[in-house]
């Protein structure tokens, strides 16, 4: 890693010297961000989920439905 250089007005920032990239040092912001990060990646995968259950029960239906008319149509 490089050197790192205070941001003024700023405690909790560096930025790396060789880079120009400008670091947050604040360990507990960082594990917010990642509990956040985790937090949107686990509601994402609900959402996949739900969207997944919601289509398979659409094709279920279709599939009763059908079902329900051939029977239908042997007692006519």
């Amino acid at each position: 890693m490089g050197k790192f250089s205070a941001i003024e007005g700023h405690p909790n920032l560096v930025k790396d010297t060789r880079s120009g990239a400008v670091l947050n040092i604040n360990k507990n912001e960082i594990e917010n961000a990642k509990k956040l990060k985790q937090q949107r990646k686990i509601k994402n995968q609900e959402q996949e989920q739900l969207k997944q259950d919601v289509a398979d029960l659409k094709n279920d239906m279709a599939g009763i439905r059908q079902l329900l008319v051939q029977i239908v149509e042997k007692f006519k």
